[in-house]
Formats: structure tokens, C-alpha cells, sequence
């Protein structure tokens, strides 16, 4: 754990952001670090999010956030509801082009498979929608029980919420999501841990050892369902083991950068600079407006503690003349050490300004749409043809 409170602070969000990145990823929604740092500064300052990848990846951060609170809610002691499980999709969806998927359980029939396959063709067909309600239910209750250890409980509720596939779209993320719900709850962790690094890694492996836990066999007979969960436990008990092990390396690195901050600045603790580098983790991107509203304090105020903070080294200008932004380029540093082949494509953009699409990774740019139609908006798929997991619609 941090030894200090802002490395805690700094750990707890770059660990969650890592998290909810990863988690988009496995779903073809990618986002550049910078271009991602931007799309927040957009959202902080009431600007539309036009980029699909990057308003669904902010969405899963929402989400993300959402679960690890209502973890911790759980843990003290309040039962989880249906209406978590809505209110948890809903977060995805918020403030996206998508808005109405979120928090609506499916009405149609589903399937899953290679792009525009039939569902002759699909390796798993979910429920029909006449039974979501009731098998939402019965995953609630599950929840609500501690007859399991917690990583094993986390494990199940991931492979039956995917098994039930609640949602038209947004079903994998939400389920991973649920996983920190559980993890939070049971006391395992505090805050999210990279779980989604190792199965976004190997994601046939962990489609195929999910798809092994949906067993057809009798009620009773429980050595054909442990036979069947046996290679996802497998799989999850190592994304587990190397969540673990990356959140150790990440929070000594963000430690010792926190640990230099506070060595450059020697802010006193009651001034706006000190205050203001205790926000700077919801801030990859800021400006004296923004401090001003975050503290509650003048704009000229605001002006002052980011000059100081400057004059430290720790936020340096990345444009505009008449407002002034800056970034925090330590953080995006270390974000890149966390994961280098994840988030940030070689070849990205600097963090001078919001990438243009011509400048854009070629991996984030979707020449050859799927054309696979929800079977209830009827809308396109917009990721690329060929694409693992689920459809993405406009």
C-alpha cells in the first residue's frame, strides 16, 4: 500500500483508469492516452465528447467507479438490488451516443460469434429475453451471499452474468465491472485492480474457458459443472495473480513520484497549490477556470497555484494563450510504463492538443465497418469487420 496519502489517491485512480481502458479494449474500443486525457478535459468543461471510442472509454471509467462504490456499500452491509445491476450499465452508456442501451434490460434475442453470422452460426446463444428478468434476479441473490471465498465468488458472478448476457450491448464490461463490485465487497481489495491487462492479453483463451462453464447437464450433478468451471477458474485466478502484481509495481512507482512532487513543491498544506495537487489525479488536463470551481476560489487564485505548481515541474502548458492548460506529463509516464502495448499505440499523438483523425494510430481507425445490425435498434456496427467481442453500434 501507499505510504502516503497522495500517493494512495494517485495509485487508486491511475490502477481504476488502467482498469477501464483495458476492459474497452477487449470489447475494439481503444482510446490513446493523450487523446483519452483530453476527452476528460472536454467533459470537465461541458464540451461535448465528439469521439465515440473515447466517450465509451470515460463511460467505463463512470462505471468502473460506480462498482467499486457499490462495493463498498455492500461491505457495510446494505443488500444488492436489480436496480444496481441497471444503474451499473447504465454508467457505461451515460453521455454517449448510446445513452438509451443503458440500464435497459435486452427485449430481443441475442447471439454471439463472428461478425454477421447467423444464429446457426454463433458459439453461444443467451437466454431468451423472457427469462433475463428473473435470472437477474437470480444473480442478485447470489451476490448477496458469502458461502464462497471472494476471488471464487467474483468468478462465478463474471461467468453467470455473462451467461445471462443481460443487455443488448455492454454486457462484457458490465461484467467485469461486477467483478470489483464483488472484490470491493468481500474486502479483498480497495478500488479496482488490472484484471482485465491478463484477459485482454489472451482473449480467445478467455472467451473458451467461459464458454466451458455453461455445462448442460443435471441439477445435481456438480463434478460435470466443476469439470466445466475448472479452465476459467484457471484463467481468472491468474488475471487475478498478475492484477495483484501489477498493482505492486504501479503503486511503487506512483509512491515515488508523488514522493517527489512533495519533495520539489514544500506547499504549505492549507494553500490552493497543496489543495490543488490533491486534485490533480481527476485532472489529467486543466486550467485556472476549472481549479477555480474545483476549490472554490478566484480564478486569479486558480492562476497562481497552477504557476506554482509549474515553477515545480509538476504540470507543464500544453496550449492556449488565452486559457492557459496544462497537462501532468509524470502521470501519462507512468501510465505508459503500466501498460506500453495497450493504450497508448506507438506512433500516437503528443499531448499538445487533441489529435486530429488523420492523425490518429491506424489501430484506432476503423476502415471496414462489421455491418452487423442490432436486432433491436436495427443500428450498423461501427467497429471494423472481423472484430472480437461485441458489437458497437452508432
Amino acid at each position: 500500500m501507499p505510504k502516503t496519502d497522495m500517493g494512495g489517491v494517485l495509485a487508486r485512480w491511475m490502477l481504476a483508469r488502467d482498469e477501464s481502458v483495458r476492459s474497452s479494449v477487449i470489447e475494439g474500443v481503444g482510446s490513446t492516452a493523450d487523446g483519452l486525457a483530453w476527452a476528460r478535459y472536454r467533459e470537465q468543461t461541458g464540451q461535448p465528447v465528439t469521439d465515440a471510442n473515447e466517450a465509451l472509454t470515460l463511460g467505463a471509467s463512470r462505471q468502473l467507479a460506480a462498482a467499486v462504490d457499490l462495493g463498498e456499500q455492500l461491505r457495510n452491509g446494505r443488500p444488492c438490488t436489480a436496480d444496481d445491476i441497471l444503474s451499473l450499465h447504465a454508467a457505461l452508456f451515460e453521455d454517449t451516443q448510446e445513452r438509451d442501451l443503458g440500464g435497459a434490460l435486452r427485449e430481443e434475442p441475442i447471439w454471439i460469434g463472428p461478425a454477421d453470422c447467423l444464429i446457426e452460426e454463433a458459439t453461444f446463444v443467451p437466454p431468451p429475453p423472457e427469462y433475463v428478468p428473473d435470472l437477474a434476479e437470480d444473480l442478485v441473490g447470489y451476490l448477496n451471499t458469502s458461502d464462497h471465498p471472494a476471488v471464487l465468488q467474483a468468478a462465478v458472478a463474471h461467468a453467470q452474468f455473462e451467461t445471462v448476457h443481460p443487455f443488448e450491448d455492454g454486457n462484457g464490461r458490465t461484467g467485469r465491472a461486477l467483478v470489483h463490485t464483488v472484490l470491493n465487497a468481500r474486502g479483498l481489495v480497495d478500488g479496482a485492480i488490472p484484471i482485465s491487462a491478463a484477459l485482454e492479453r489472451d482473449r480467445a483463451d478467455y472467451y473458451e474457458s467461459l464458454n466451458a462453464t455453461r455445462v448442460v447437464c443435471d441439477a445435481n450433478d456438480s463434478a460435470a459443472r466443476s469439470q466445466g468451471f475448472a479452465p476459467w477458474m484457471d484463467v481468472f485466478g491468474a488475471a487475478c495473480e498478475e492484477a495483484h502484481a501489477q498493482a505492486t509495481v504501479t503503486v511503487r512507482a506512483v509512491e515515488e513520484m508523488a514522493s517527489g512532487w512533495e519533495q520539489k513543491s514544500r506547499f504549505r498544506s492549507d494553500s490552493a497549490a497543496a489543495s490543488l495537487m490533491r486534485l490533480l489525479p481527476s485532472m489529467p488536463i486543466l486550467d485556472a477556470e476549472m481549479i477555480a470551481d474545483r476549490l472554490g476560489v478566484s480564478r486569479r487564485v486558480g492562476r497562481t497555484a497552477l504557476n506554482a505548481l509549474a515553477k515545480a515541474g509538476i504540470v507543464t502548458p500544453v496550449g492556449g494563450r488565452r486559457n492557459a492548460r496544462f497537462a501532468v506529463p509524470e502521470m501519462v509516464s507512468v501510465l505508459r510504463r503500466m501498460n506500453p502495448d495497450g493504450a497508448v499505440p506507438a506512433g500516437s499523438p503528443s499531448m499538445s492538443r487533441p489529435a486530429t483523425d488523420a492523425e490518429r494510430s491506424p489501430s484506432t481507425l476503423l476502415p471496414t465497418k462489421c455491418g452487423f445490425r442490432g436486432p433491436r435498434s436495427q443500428r450498423p456496427c461501427v467497429l471494423a469487420r472481423g472484430h472480437a467481442g461485441q458489437h458497437r453500434y452508432q
